[in-house]
Protein backbone atom coordinates (compact mmCIF):
# COMPACT_ATOMS: atom_id res chain seq x y z
CA UNK A 1 0.00 0.00 0.00
CA UNK A 2 1.18 3.53 -0.81
CA UNK A 3 -0.27 6.61 0.88
CA UNK A 4 0.22 10.07 -0.57
CA UNK A 5 -0.05 12.50 2.34
CA UNK A 6 -0.73 15.63 0.27
CA UNK A 7 -2.67 16.16 -2.92
CA UNK A 8 -5.01 18.85 -4.29
CA UNK A 9 -7.04 17.21 -7.10
CA UNK A 10 -8.78 19.19 -9.86
CA UNK A 11 -12.20 18.87 -8.20
CA UNK A 12 -14.80 21.64 -8.05
CA UNK A 13 -13.45 24.68 -6.14
CA UNK A 14 -9.88 23.38 -6.37
CA UNK A 15 -10.28 24.40 -10.01
CA UNK A 16 -12.57 27.41 -9.72
CA UNK A 17 -11.16 29.02 -6.56
CA UNK A 18 -7.96 27.23 -5.62
CA UNK A 19 -5.51 28.98 -7.95
CA UNK A 20 -4.02 25.57 -8.81
CA UNK A 21 -5.38 25.02 -12.31
CA UNK A 22 -4.56 25.16 -15.12
CA UNK A 23 -1.01 24.49 -13.99
CA UNK A 24 1.65 25.95 -16.32
CA UNK A 25 3.60 23.35 -18.23
CA UNK A 26 7.12 23.57 -19.58
CA UNK A 27 5.90 24.32 -23.09
CA UNK A 28 3.96 27.32 -21.77
CA UNK A 29 7.21 29.18 -21.10
CA UNK A 30 9.33 31.08 -23.62
CA UNK A 31 12.45 29.05 -22.85
CA UNK A 32 13.80 26.41 -20.44
CA UNK A 33 15.47 29.10 -18.34
CA UNK A 34 12.01 30.48 -17.49
CA UNK A 35 10.57 27.21 -16.16
CA UNK A 36 10.25 27.22 -12.34
CA UNK A 37 12.46 24.60 -10.73
CA UNK A 38 9.55 22.71 -9.19
CA UNK A 39 7.88 22.26 -12.61
CA UNK A 40 10.90 21.03 -14.55
CA UNK A 41 10.78 17.64 -16.28
CA UNK A 42 7.19 16.87 -15.28
CA UNK A 43 5.81 13.75 -16.95
CA UNK A 44 2.22 12.52 -16.97
CA UNK A 45 0.34 15.47 -15.49
CA UNK A 46 -2.10 16.46 -18.24
CA UNK A 47 -4.88 16.54 -15.63
CA UNK A 48 -3.22 19.61 -14.13
CA UNK A 49 -2.80 21.31 -17.50
CA UNK A 50 -6.55 21.04 -18.10
CA UNK A 51 -7.89 20.98 -14.54
CA UNK A 52 -9.68 17.74 -15.42
CA UNK A 53 -10.80 15.44 -12.61
CA UNK A 54 -11.47 12.43 -14.86
CA UNK A 55 -7.93 12.67 -16.21
CA UNK A 56 -6.69 12.92 -12.63
CA UNK A 57 -8.49 9.73 -11.61
CA UNK A 58 -6.99 7.96 -14.62
CA UNK A 59 -3.50 9.15 -13.66
CA UNK A 60 -4.12 8.04 -10.08
CA UNK A 61 -5.25 4.60 -11.26
CA UNK A 62 -1.90 4.01 -12.97
CA UNK A 63 0.31 5.77 -10.41
CA UNK A 64 0.89 3.02 -7.86
CA UNK A 65 -0.68 5.21 -5.16
CA UNK A 66 -3.57 3.66 -3.22
CA UNK A 67 -4.78 6.36 -0.82
CA UNK A 68 -4.37 10.14 -0.74
CA UNK A 69 -4.84 12.86 1.87
CA UNK A 70 -6.66 15.75 0.21
CA UNK A 71 -5.54 18.99 1.84
CA UNK A 72 -7.62 22.10 1.32
CA UNK A 73 -6.35 25.65 1.14
CA UNK A 74 -7.78 28.82 2.64
CA UNK A 75 -5.41 31.73 2.53
CA UNK A 76 -5.48 35.41 1.71
CA UNK A 77 -8.25 36.80 -0.51
CA UNK A 78 -7.47 36.55 -4.21
CA UNK A 79 -5.02 33.68 -3.73
CA UNK A 80 -6.95 30.51 -2.87
CA UNK A 81 -10.21 29.62 -1.13
CA UNK A 82 -11.12 25.98 -1.63
CA UNK A 83 -14.52 25.10 -0.18
CA UNK A 84 -14.11 22.64 2.67
CA UNK A 85 -17.35 20.92 1.72
CA UNK A 86 -15.71 20.05 -1.61
CA UNK A 87 -12.68 18.59 0.16
CA UNK A 88 -14.84 16.49 2.46
CA UNK A 89 -17.34 15.52 -0.26
CA UNK A 90 -14.51 14.08 -2.32
CA UNK A 91 -13.52 11.83 0.60
CA UNK A 92 -17.13 10.77 1.07
CA UNK A 93 -17.61 9.95 -2.62
CA UNK A 94 -14.35 8.01 -2.89
CA UNK A 95 -13.65 6.71 0.65
CA UNK A 96 -11.20 4.06 -0.54
CA UNK A 97 -9.05 6.62 -2.31
CA UNK A 98 -9.24 9.91 -0.37
CA UNK A 99 -9.14 11.24 3.19
CA UNK A 100 -10.06 14.84 4.00
CA UNK A 101 -8.02 17.58 5.64
CA UNK A 102 -10.16 20.74 5.35
CA UNK A 103 -8.32 24.05 5.65
CA UNK A 104 -8.76 27.10 7.84
CA UNK A 105 -7.64 30.69 7.40
CA UNK A 106 -5.54 31.85 10.34
CA UNK A 107 -6.50 35.49 9.73
CA UNK A 108 -9.77 34.90 11.65
CA UNK A 109 -9.10 32.53 14.53
CA UNK A 110 -12.65 32.35 16.00
CA UNK A 111 -14.02 31.56 12.52
CA UNK A 112 -11.27 28.97 12.03
CA UNK A 113 -12.15 27.21 15.29
CA UNK A 114 -15.84 27.22 14.37
CA UNK A 115 -15.03 25.74 10.96
CA UNK A 116 -12.95 22.98 12.52
CA UNK A 117 -15.85 22.14 14.81
CA UNK A 118 -18.31 22.17 11.91
CA UNK A 119 -16.23 19.90 9.72
CA UNK A 120 -15.44 17.50 12.56
CA UNK A 121 -19.11 17.21 13.45
CA UNK A 122 -20.40 16.81 9.89
CA UNK A 123 -17.62 14.81 8.26
CA UNK A 124 -15.10 12.14 9.14
CA UNK A 125 -11.96 14.25 9.01
CA UNK A 126 -8.52 13.23 10.24
CA UNK A 127 -6.84 16.63 10.38
CA UNK A 128 -6.80 20.23 9.23
CA UNK A 129 -4.51 22.15 6.89
CA UNK A 130 -3.25 25.68 7.47
CA UNK A 131 -0.67 28.02 5.97
CA UNK A 132 -0.22 30.93 8.38
CA UNK A 133 2.48 32.56 6.26
CA UNK A 134 -0.07 33.13 3.48
CA UNK A 135 -2.85 34.63 5.59
CA UNK A 136 -3.53 38.36 5.57
CA UNK A 137 -1.81 39.56 7.59
CA UNK A 138 0.76 36.74 7.53
CA UNK A 139 1.37 34.96 10.82
CA UNK A 140 4.11 32.82 12.27
CA UNK A 141 3.03 29.39 13.47
CA UNK A 142 3.98 30.23 17.06
CA UNK A 143 1.72 33.31 17.16
CA UNK A 144 -0.12 32.95 20.46
CA UNK A 145 -3.32 34.12 18.83
CA UNK A 146 -3.36 30.82 16.95
CA UNK A 147 -3.39 28.75 20.15
CA UNK A 148 -7.20 28.20 20.07
CA UNK A 149 -6.75 26.38 16.74
CA UNK A 150 -4.12 24.07 18.21
CA UNK A 151 -6.21 23.59 21.35
CA UNK A 152 -9.16 22.52 19.21
CA UNK A 153 -6.96 20.05 17.35
CA UNK A 154 -5.82 18.64 20.66
CA UNK A 155 -9.39 18.40 21.93
CA UNK A 156 -10.67 16.61 18.81
CA UNK A 157 -7.57 14.49 18.18
CA UNK A 158 -6.89 16.07 14.79
CA UNK A 159 -3.60 16.29 12.95
CA UNK A 160 -2.44 19.86 12.29
CA UNK A 161 -0.84 20.02 8.83
CA UNK A 162 1.44 22.96 8.04
CA UNK A 163 3.04 23.94 4.75
CA UNK A 164 6.42 25.45 5.60
CA UNK A 165 9.08 26.38 3.07
CA UNK A 166 10.39 29.26 1.00
CA UNK A 167 7.27 28.76 -1.16
CA UNK A 168 4.78 29.28 1.67
CA UNK A 169 4.96 32.77 3.12
CA UNK A 170 5.87 36.40 2.68
CA UNK A 171 9.57 35.67 3.17
CA UNK A 172 11.92 33.02 4.53
CA UNK A 173 11.23 33.96 8.13
CA UNK A 174 7.79 32.32 7.95
CA UNK A 175 9.28 28.87 7.43
CA UNK A 176 11.98 29.17 10.09
CA UNK A 177 11.52 26.01 12.22
CA UNK A 178 12.16 27.90 15.46
CA UNK A 179 8.50 28.94 15.41
CA UNK A 180 7.49 25.32 14.77
CA UNK A 181 9.67 24.17 17.66
CA UNK A 182 7.99 26.57 20.07
CA UNK A 183 4.53 25.45 18.98
CA UNK A 184 5.30 21.73 19.09
CA UNK A 185 6.73 22.07 22.58
CA UNK A 186 3.67 23.98 23.80
CA UNK A 187 1.31 21.36 22.37
CA UNK A 188 3.07 18.00 22.80
CA UNK A 189 -0.18 16.02 22.38
CA UNK A 190 -0.88 17.48 18.93
CA UNK A 191 0.65 15.78 15.89
CA UNK A 192 2.06 18.44 13.57
CA UNK A 193 2.89 17.43 10.02
CA UNK A 194 5.05 19.61 7.79
CA UNK A 195 4.94 19.69 4.02
CA UNK A 196 8.23 20.75 2.36
CA UNK A 197 10.23 20.17 5.56
CA UNK A 198 10.91 23.89 6.11
CA UNK A 199 13.20 23.94 3.05
CA UNK A 200 15.82 25.48 2.90
CA UNK A 201 16.12 25.33 6.71
CA UNK A 202 16.56 21.57 6.46
CA UNK A 203 19.21 21.07 9.11
CA UNK A 204 17.38 23.34 11.55
CA UNK A 205 14.11 21.52 10.86
CA UNK A 206 15.67 18.11 11.42
CA UNK A 207 17.15 19.40 14.66
CA UNK A 208 13.71 20.56 15.75
CA UNK A 209 12.20 17.18 14.84
CA UNK A 210 14.92 15.41 16.83
CA UNK A 211 13.68 17.20 19.95
CA UNK A 212 9.93 17.26 19.21
CA UNK A 213 8.55 13.76 18.81
CA UNK A 214 5.16 15.11 17.71
CA UNK A 215 6.58 16.50 14.44
CA UNK A 216 6.09 14.42 11.28
CA UNK A 217 6.93 15.54 7.76
CA UNK A 218 6.77 14.86 4.04
CA UNK A 219 9.32 16.87 2.06
CA UNK A 220 7.56 15.91 -1.22
CA UNK A 221 9.32 17.46 -4.26
CA UNK A 222 12.09 18.94 -2.12
CA UNK A 223 13.23 15.36 -1.63
CA UNK A 224 12.07 13.66 -4.84
CA UNK A 225 13.39 16.05 -7.48
CA UNK A 226 16.76 14.80 -8.77
CA UNK A 227 19.74 16.77 -7.47
CA UNK A 228 17.61 18.95 -5.18
CA UNK A 229 19.94 20.58 -2.62
CA UNK A 230 19.62 19.21 0.92
CA UNK A 231 17.52 16.21 -0.19
CA UNK A 232 20.29 13.91 1.02
CA UNK A 233 19.74 15.26 4.54
CA UNK A 234 16.10 14.16 4.43
CA UNK A 235 17.18 10.70 3.28
CA UNK A 236 19.82 10.39 5.99
CA UNK A 237 17.31 11.41 8.65
CA UNK A 238 14.79 8.88 7.32
CA UNK A 239 17.40 6.13 7.53
CA UNK A 240 18.07 7.22 11.11
CA UNK A 241 15.84 8.73 13.80
CA UNK A 242 13.08 10.02 11.49
CA UNK A 243 12.22 6.61 10.07
CA UNK A 244 8.98 6.56 12.03
CA UNK A 245 8.03 10.17 11.28
CA UNK A 246 8.72 10.81 7.61
CA UNK A 247 6.11 10.09 4.92
CA UNK A 248 5.64 10.16 1.18
CA UNK A 249 3.69 12.92 -0.58
CA UNK A 250 3.41 14.15 -4.16
CA UNK A 251 2.13 17.68 -3.50
CA UNK A 252 0.15 17.39 -6.74
CA UNK A 253 -0.41 19.49 -8.86
CA UNK A 254 3.12 20.79 -8.30
CA UNK A 255 4.48 17.39 -9.35
CA UNK A 256 2.96 14.37 -11.16
CA UNK A 257 1.66 11.37 -9.24
CA UNK A 258 3.44 8.40 -10.84
CA UNK A 259 6.67 10.31 -11.48
CA UNK A 260 6.82 11.51 -7.86
CA UNK A 261 6.49 7.96 -6.58
CA UNK A 262 9.08 6.63 -9.00
CA UNK A 263 11.59 9.32 -8.06
CA UNK A 264 10.93 8.67 -4.37
CA UNK A 265 11.57 4.94 -4.84
CA UNK A 266 14.90 5.72 -6.50
CA UNK A 267 16.22 7.44 -3.38
CA UNK A 268 18.66 5.41 -1.24
CA UNK A 269 16.33 4.54 1.62
CA UNK A 270 17.05 1.38 3.57
CA UNK A 271 14.64 -1.40 2.57
CA UNK A 272 12.89 -1.63 5.92
CA UNK A 273 12.57 2.16 6.04
CA UNK A 274 10.89 2.46 2.64
CA UNK A 275 7.74 0.64 3.78
CA UNK A 276 7.47 2.90 6.81
CA UNK A 277 7.66 6.02 4.64
CA UNK A 278 5.28 4.81 1.95
CA UNK A 279 2.59 3.48 4.22
CA UNK A 280 3.05 2.49 7.84
CA UNK A 281 3.84 5.90 9.36
CA UNK A 282 0.84 7.50 7.67
CA UNK A 283 -1.44 4.62 8.66
CA UNK A 284 -0.43 5.01 12.27
CA UNK A 285 -1.17 8.72 12.65
CA UNK A 286 -4.26 8.56 10.41
CA UNK A 287 -5.51 5.68 12.58
CA UNK A 288 -6.03 3.34 9.65
CA UNK A 289 -6.32 -0.26 10.80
Amino acid sequence: MVIDFRTRPPYKSFVTKGNFFPRPMEDDFAGPEDVPAIYRDSVGIESARHGDFLLYMEELKHSGIDLQVVQGRQVRPGMARVDNDDVCELAEKYPDQFLAFPAVDTADVPAAVAEIERCAKRYKIRGIALEPGWSMPPRYVDDRELDPIYEKCEELGLICAFTLSVLAGEDLSYCNPIALQRTALRFPRVIFTVSHGCWPFVEEFLGTALQCMNIYFYPDFFCCLPNMPFADQFVRAANSYMRYRMMFATSYPVRPLAQSLQQFLELPFEQEVRELLLCENAKRILKIH
